[in-house]
């Protein structure tokens, strides 16, 4: 049986609202093990993405969620994920177009990532350089923002920069420890963590 497709949103909503709409499915897909509710949230995600388009076809955010929520269609359709994640570094490279800045240089982050995990050619967009390059971008723009210093850390090791990537992940733990206890500064820790005991092994 077919999934029931996402109510449309309501004509009322604003770009702001379906944008953190998208925001908000990406944020529960995250959690999600279930893979049928991961197939809803992106469904849902997508569709709202789209809405923000038509009110919006050049707005930083829906450019950016619409990127996010093909993010989301890639990993719910993994026959799908090559065709969805060039779609999404197309939308997320218009977005960056228009507000390199938006959500903490969200763009270029979110490009870097999608650069640096993906599969490389021919069986995917992946590209190391190219998402060093995002990583750094992102960096210079919003250098004390943990997510960027993390993804440029990654960058740096995906490319063979084990030194590079130590620096940036002792860098990052350095932000994220200044910071309020909140749940985002948990993972981040993790993540610099978790990637500092990788890096310190490959010298």
């Amino acid at each position: 049986m077919l999934p029931t497709p996402p109510a449309a949103p309501p004509p009322s909503m604003t770009v702001e609202q379906l944008a953190s709409a998208v925001a908000l499915d990406a944020r529960r897909s995250d959690l999600e093990t279930d893979s049928k509710t991961r197939d809803q949230l992106a469904a849902d995600a997508l569709q709202n993405a789209q809405a923000c388009l038509e009110r919006a076809p050049h707005s930083a955010a829906c450019l950016y969620y619409d990127g996010v929520a093909l993010g989301l269609k890639a990993r719910a359709h993994p026959l799908q994920a090559n065709e969805a994640l060039k779609s999404m570094l197309d939308a997320l490279s218009s977005a960056e177009a228009v507000d390199p800045a938006y959500d903490q240089a969200g763009p270029a982050r979110v490009k870097a990532l999608v650069l640096i995990k993906a599969p490389a050619w021919p069986l995917g967009p992946g590209d190391a350089e190219a998402g060093l390059a995002a990583a750094r971008r992102a960096a210079a723009l919003r250098p004390d923002y943990p997510p960027n210093v993390l993804a440029l850390a990654e960058a740096l090791a995906k490319s063979g920069d084990a030194h590079g990537a130590q620096e940036s992940y002792r860098h990052a733990r350095e932000l994220i420890l200044a910071l309020a206890s909140s749940r985002d500064r948990d993972d981040w820790l993790h993540e610099a963590d978790q990637g500092l005991g990788k890096t310190s092994g490959s010298h």
